[in-house]
């Protein structure tokens, strides 16, 4: 206060505050205003940064006190006397947030003071602001520059705003608007988008000041960039760009003002690091500058990332970073192609993994986070996963998923004859591998190894190759070369992911919430590969007439729910015969499956012609066939005989020709009508059976008359000829007159009347109970 009075007003004022100065005492507002009132002058007292002084006032104590109450009673007596003096006029700041590391403690320890002086202005004051937003850079001019040239202002400005209307790109509005072209020339040699992110971005931040601060780092920019001077294009403006991290001098860079004063509001250190600038020279941004310098260009990487890194410095979602037509602004050079730069984005936000920014977000807007970006991650570790992991991934999602079962039987990736299985019993799907068998230019011609498999088989491995009996059970899936790369590509990416979800020194990189959602792609992965798998196996040959007929199978759903033989099912669903297809028309019998030249068939070779002729239909149940059987007797004149029970069934009227007895046929007791389907077997062992299937009874009864026992006498019949014998006498055998004189005894042999020898009666009695009239069988 001291000090105040003998600025003002010389010796004199100091001896009238003598001994308030000395004793550190705070006049009152009446001493201060006696003061003011003996001098006829007027007087501006400027005071800055309050709150600074008070914070170091604060540790030393006067009396019970401490000299920062002091200072606050001798500023509420000085803001009081000059109000009531038409002389005097106060001009105070106050800036709580620009002490550094203590400004947390310049809040707690003197918010009450600070809040005591403002209360007091707010009294009787007016709030003076010493710069617009118009005239930020013309006072960064005057400080920086002795001198501006306004005809090379104005040149620079007409050439820039012409490019801009030119350009075949997109800008803000404001830029194309005829007014730009004097902020141009106004702002000169400062680009205005620089100022504009010093003052709209980077003045959010609490720390930063936008005039001093500003000042502080365009004076190294322009100091760098007069030492740094580029020979590969010519310089028009400073660019935000110009303040570059680079300038990493310690006693007072850019990037030392970004760390002890940026950073700690959003900490971007990591950023400028891995992505901008490294003292190694190994930020990504560095490794895609050699691309352009080496080329004799300007190093666009780090021109775009500088120019991302501070727009991301702003408080707020919606200011953080920047657009693409804000880039355009700040980057755009009449001697730079935007191509180039377009290619060096595309490369540092992922198309070349060398140099993907690791920080760097595309969203709405670009900009630079603290967390590093989990697809610039993902995408490197994908780098680094081997191709043959993929591959593996593939083929294990195939064969343990997607694959599935059904009425075919899949087989997995046949390469010779004797892994695909030449069988009746079930129709064979080979999944073919996509190394030996990937399917190019549409599909239809098979794959040489479909062929070959088609073609040939074998009982064992390098044994000898003979012709595929059962070709209509072969059946191919093969791979769609073109579609591989991506289900690939898929699964490299699971792999990738996978790997970092098992890694606990990447994991303890990320945030709990990029390790969730780390999760989630990777359960989105494996639908996704799932997917890819199935869709990439859709070419399909199966055996027609003429040969293999390829197809292309319908998509399986995208959530996984039909599996490949599902798919396969559904697309030859017209040729698949189910359980309850039904009984086979007579006519299908005789042109499909009856062997011309055969006048039986068993129903296991009946059931095989489904295996072996091309064309034929798929057999998935047994059912159809045993109906179509029963119809066949029932309905058509056909027998059947079941070797295993001795039965034959026939359901015919005319007597078989080759029935040797008198008796009926049918009323024997191993023939049996009506059959049912459940009557009809089919052989499940080599052993079982046989059960024959004939055209006509006449062969059933040729081939098994001896095991067809004779039905029960219902006449007396000759035992010699088996003619009718007339009032029998006695009892068996009978014979009739011809027969009677010359009959043989069954025992003994010798010639005796028909009941002369008492062997008869033995005879008689050893005759079958059920056909007691019936010679005995040889």
């Amino acid at each position: 206060m001291g000090e105040l009075a003998y600025q003002l007003y010389g010796l004199d004022g100091y001896e009238y505050l003598k001994d308030y100065d000395q004793d550190r005492d705070a006049p009152g507002e009446g001493t201060l205003s006696k003061l003011f009132a003996q001098y006829d002058q007027p007087a501006l007292i400027l005071i800055d940064e309050i709150a600074d002084y008070m914070n170091k006032a604060a540790g030393t104590p006067v009396g019970d006190k401490t000299l920062a109450d002091q200072t606050l009673s001798f500023v509420m007596a000085l803001l009081e006397a000059a109000a009531e003096s038409e002389h005097v006029t106060v001009v105070y700041s106050i800036a709580d947030t620009a002490f550094g590391e203590q400004a947390d403690r310049v809040r707690d320890g003197v918010r009450d003071h600070i809040e005591e002086v403002n209360e007091i202005g707010r009294r009787q004051h007016k709030t003076v602001t010493p710069t617009d937003e118009n005239e930020i850079g013309q006072v960064l001019q005057h400080r920086l520059f002795s001198e501006v040239p306004e005809n090379t202002a104005r040149e620079a400005a007409d050439s820039y705003f012409q490019f801009y209307d030119q350009e075949d790109r997109q800008y803000p509005q404001e830029a194309t608007d005829a007014g730009y072209v004097d902020v141009l020339a106004r702002e000169y040699p400062f680009h205005p988008s620089l100022i504009d992110a010093l003052t709209d971005k980077i003045d959010t931040i609490p720390r930063f000041q936008r005039t001093r601060d500003a000042l502080r780092l365009l004076a190294r920019a322009v100091y760098y960039l007069w030492n740094h001077q580029p020979d590969s294009y010519d310089r028009h403006w400073i660019r935000i760009y110009d303040l570059t991290v680079a300038d990493d001098d310690p006693g007072g860079g850019i990037q030392t003002i970004l760390r002890e004063r940026l950073f700690d509001f959003v900490d971007l250190g990591p950023a400028v690091t891995a992505d901008i600038y490294d003292d190694d020279g190994t930020a990504h941004a560095q490794l895609e500058d050699r691309k352009w310098t080496e080329n004799g260009l300007p190093p666009l990487g780090s021109h775009l990332t500088t120019t991302v890194l501070w727009h991301s410095l702003a408080y707020g979602e919606q200011a953080a970073g920047l657009t693409h037509a804000d880039l355009n602004l700040a980057i755009g050079h009449p001697d730079l192609n935007f191509d180039d730069y377009d290619a060096a984005l595309s490369a540092l936000r992922g198309d070349d993994m060398d140099v993907a920014c690791y920080f760097l977000y595309e969203e709405e807007r670009l900009r630079f986070k603290q967390e590093p970006n989990l697809i610039r991650i993902i995408d490197q570790r994908i780098e680094s996963t081997p191709e043959a992991s993929a591959h593996s991934r593939f083929e294990n999602r195939l064969t343990s998923k997607e694959i599935g079962d059904g009425g075919f039987q899949p087989v997995e990736f046949p390469e010779s004859p004797a892994d695909l299985p030449d069988t009746p019993d079930t129709p064979k799907l080979a999944m073919m591998h996509p190394d030996t068998a990937a399917v190019e230019d549409g599909g239809d011609t098979p794959p040489n190894r479909v062929t070959q498999l088609y073609e040939q088989q074998a009982a064992k491995h390098e044994g000898e190759t003979e012709t595929r009996i059962y070709k209509n059970y072969a059946l191919f899936l093969a791979p769609d070369a073109d579609r591989m790369e991506a289900a690939i590509d898929e699964a490299r990416r699971l792999e990738a992911i996978e790997a970092l979800l098992d890694s606990p020194e990447q994991k303890a990189d990320l945030s709990s919430e990029q390790i969730e959602e780390l999760r989630e792609r990777s359960d989105e992965a494996q639908l996704m590969l799932g997917e890819l798998v199935r869709n990439v196996y859709r070419h399909l040959y199966y055996p027609d007439r003429d040969g293999l007929t390829h197809i292309t199978i319908g998509a399986t759903e995208s959530n996984g729910g039909t599996t490949l033989v599902d798919a396969v099912q559904t697309t030859l669903e017209d040729k698949i015969v189910k359980r309850d297809a039904g009984a086979r028309g007579s006519a299908h019998v005789q042109q499909k499956l009856w062997q011309q030249t055969q006048d039986a068939m068993s129903t296991e070779a009946l059931v095989n012609q489904y295996a072996k002729k091309p064309g034929l239909d798929y057999l998935f149940s047994t059912k159809p066939i045993r109906e179509t059987v029963s119809s066949l007797v029932s309905d058509h004149g056909y027998a059947y005989w079941d070797g295993e029970s001795g039965t034959a069934f026939w359901a015919g009227t005319t007597e078989p020709s080759t029935w040797p007895h008198p008796e009926p046929f049918a009323e024997s007791p191993d023939v049996e009508t009506p059959i049912r389907d459940s009557d009809v077997q089919i052989p499940s062992k080599k052993d079982d059976g046989p059960f024959v299937v004939y055209r006509e009874i006449d062969v059933l009864v040729d081939d098994h008359l001896d095991e067809i026992d004779r039905p029960e006498q219902t006449v007396a019949t000759c035992d010699e000829c088996g003619a009718e014998v007339e009032n029998p006498e006695g009892s068996e055998p009978y014979y009739c007159e011809e027969h009677q004189s010359d009959t043989t005894c069954s025992s003994c042999g010798k010639e005796v009347a028909a009941s002369s020898c008492w062997t008869n009666e033995v005879d008689a009695r050893s005759a079958s109970p059920r056909n007691p009239g019936r010679r005995a069988r040889r």
